[in-house]
This record gives C-alpha cells, sequence and structure tokens, in this order.
C-alpha cells in the first residue's frame, strides 16, 4: 500500500510544504517495483502455504539471503508481510488482495503493468507531442505472449467484486431474456447476469483472443449451454434485434463522443421496444474525495496515451444516450466501484 506518512510527517509535506512531497511519487514507484518482485518470486503463495523464516525463505525461493531480507523490510514498511517470533507472514491485506483468489487478480494486474511500464509508458512524451501512438493497444496486448490473457483476467477480478452489486440495479422482466455483452471478453459479467436470472441467454461479443478467457469462466461456471461466445469485430457483424438487455462495459471510454453516438445507435437497434443499454465505467461526477478524483484523472490520462480514449462526465452520457433516442436515463454509483458508474437507459 502506499506509504502513511504521520500527523507530523503529513504537516511537513501537505501543509508547510516544507519537505520534498514529489519524493512520495517516487517511493510509489519503488514501491511498486517491490511489490513486482515479490510477485514474480512467488513470494506471498510461499507464505500462503507456510510461514517462514528468512534461512527457509532463502532455501525455498533459491535466493541470494542479503537480497531477499532487504525486499522483505521493503514489504514490511508497505504493509504486505510482517514477522513474528522469527518469521513472516502475509498481512490480512495481501491475504485478502493477492492470495485470496476470490476478489481482485493483482497477480496478473502485476503481470499486465510490468509490461505496459516496460512498453508503452516510454512512448507518453513523443505521443503527448505528437498525438501518434507507435502502437495499437489490443494488438499489442495480442501479440505478448499471455499478455491478453492476464489483462482479461485483471479485468475479471475487478468484474468479480462489483457484479453483484450491479446486477441487483439492473432490473430485467420475468419470463425469458436475452443479453448481449459487447466487448465483453472475460464473460464475468454474462455469467454473474445468468446466475441471478434462470430465464436469461446471454452472447458475449468480443474478439477471439479475448473470449479464450471467457470460455475459462463460462465453462467453469456450467453455462456453456446459456452463453454463446461471438469472436467478431464489434462494428463489421450484424449484433441481432430483440435485444432485453446489452452491457456496454468499460467500453466507452475507447471512443470519441460521436463514435460512442453511433456505438448507442447500433445498441437502440438491436434491443427490443423497452429493452435497456446498461454502461458501467468511470464517469466523472461528484465523486467521494480527493483521492477518488485524482485516481480518475490519472486513469483518463492513461486511456489517452494507450487507446486515445477518455473518462466522460454525467453531462457526455445524457448528450450521447439522448443522441440515440434512449430515454429514462438513470445513474448509480457508490464508493465500493471507486469511481466507476453505472448507467441505464431505455429504449
Amino acid at each position: 500500500m502506499p506509504i502513511q506518512p504521520n500527523m507530523l510527517e503529513r504537516f511537513a509535506f501537505f501543509t508547510l510544504n516544507a519537505a520534498p512531497t514529489p519524493m512520495l511519487d517516487l517511493a510509489g514507484a519503488l514501491g511498486f517495483q517491490a511489490l513486482s518482485t515479490a510477485v514474480h518470486l512467488n513470494l506471498f503463495e510461499t507464505l500462503q502455504e507456510r510461514p517462514s523464516t528468512l534461512p527457509e525463505l532463502t532455501q525455498t525461493l533459491n535466493c541470494q539471503e542479503r537480497g531477499l531480507n532487504h525486499l522483505l523490510k521493503a514489504l514490511g514498511s508497505l504493509g504486505y508481510v510482517m514477522e513474528k517470533n522469527g518469521r513472516f507472514h502475509n498481512t490480512p491485506m495481501t491475504e485478502k488482495w493477492f492470495t485470496d483468489g476470490t476478489m481482485l487478480d493483482l497477480n496478473n494486474a502485476i503481470t499486465c503493468w510490468d509490461a505496459f511500464l516496460r512498453d508503452l509508458w516510454p512512448h507518453a512524451p513523443d505521443l503527448i507531442q505528437s498525438g501518434e501512438r507507435p502502437y495499437n493497444f489490443y494488438a499489442y496486448t495480442e501479440s505478448q505472449p499471455g499478455l491478453s490473457h492476464a489483462h482479461q483476467q485483471m479485468m475479471s477480478g475487478n468484474a468479480n467484486l462489483n457484479a453483484p452489486d450491479v446486477v441487483q440495479r439492473v432490473k430485467l422482466p420475468a419470463g425469458p431474456t436475452r443479453l448481449l455483452d459487447v466487448g465483453g471478453g472475460h464473460g464475468v459479467y454474462s455469467v454473474h447476469f445468468c446466475q441471478a436470472n434462470p430465464n436469461l441467454q446471454a452472447t458475449i461479443l468480443d474478439s477471439k483472443i479475448a473470449l479464450e478467457t471467457a470460455v475459462q469462466h463460462v465453462s467453469a461456471n456450467d453455462l456453456s449451454k446459456r452463453i454463446t461466445l461471438q469472436p467478431a469485430d464489434i462494428w463489421q457483424v450484424e449484433w441481432g434485434t430483440e435485444y432485453d438487455l446489452i452491457l456496454l462495459f468499460n467500453f466507452i471510454h475507447h471512443y470519441d463522443l460521436e463514435t460512442n453516438i453511433k456505438l448507442l445507435q447500433k445498441a437502440h437497434a438491436a434491443l427490443k421496444p423497452g429493452g435497456q443499454v446498461a454502461i458501467f465505467d468511470q464517469i466523472e461526477s461528484k465523486q467521494f474525495g480527493s483521492a477518488i478524483k485524482g485516481l480518475l484523472r490519472l486513469i483518463s490520462l492513461m486511456y489517452y496515451l494507450f487507446a486515445d480514449g477518455r473518462i466522460f462526465s454525467r453531462d457526455e452520457l445524457n448528450q450521447m444516450l439522448g443522441a440515440a433516442h434512449f430515454q429514462d436515463i438513470q445513474f448509480y454509483t457508490t464508493p465500493k466501484w471507486a469511481g466507476q458508474s453505472l448507467v441505464t437507459a431505455v429504449k
């Protein structure tokens, strides 16, 4: 976790400006590198199996003791490990977010960000000057062995965390219903919607390589007869008609306002009268504090650098949905979603 200044340090850093506050950002970069190193060494999984002494860890992980000791001390200062009676243990934070397996998939997130920081972020100065990207983000992830799957797994962890609340807020009609999940690669949202609605049939539309992750999630939940995977370019294929619900989750930030209107018009044409489009994404609005606001600004910069994307405001969502002839636009958010919002609208 980020280094937490005490009250005196906060006063010196943030109130008096007497200490070099930018050093905290540099410390964050060092913290990520320490965390990445721990993940690549399988340190947390090893400690989950058995709390160990430094000599035991040195042997198990095939490490040099002096270097491993430095790493453990650094991770201890960040709250990831703790030492009790000579043995190192994972902290409750590490157990919940790294080794539990039912929440976020932060191990795959580390894999992704190692690659992004190495290959994509160094282009940022030139890109901001020229506006030209020397890569296509999704072509890049698909070209790196295992990276597309790691990216989908990173996104699926976030989906598993948010899906129960999202599904509860989207009301479907009784009886047989049809869902189209556009760009739903990992398949997690379709799985959750089908589990909550026994009469629902779903189709996930995405690239072939993205759907490789969906195959695993759909099969693991025994939903292969109710969820159809359709590999295709969403702009080149007809979506069909008479859907009750279309999901555009973590999707609109890839495009500009005019392109999103075309996307929503395509969704409008595929819905039956009374059907809904649901959008789940980072949306600028009244947020829950400076940390969330700052996070959204950083994410918006990332979307621009990686894919010429951006975060939209509520007013812009209303504009886009109105231009596509949707009505009854509703916004939902909660602090648990960390700046993300659910938007529903009706045909």
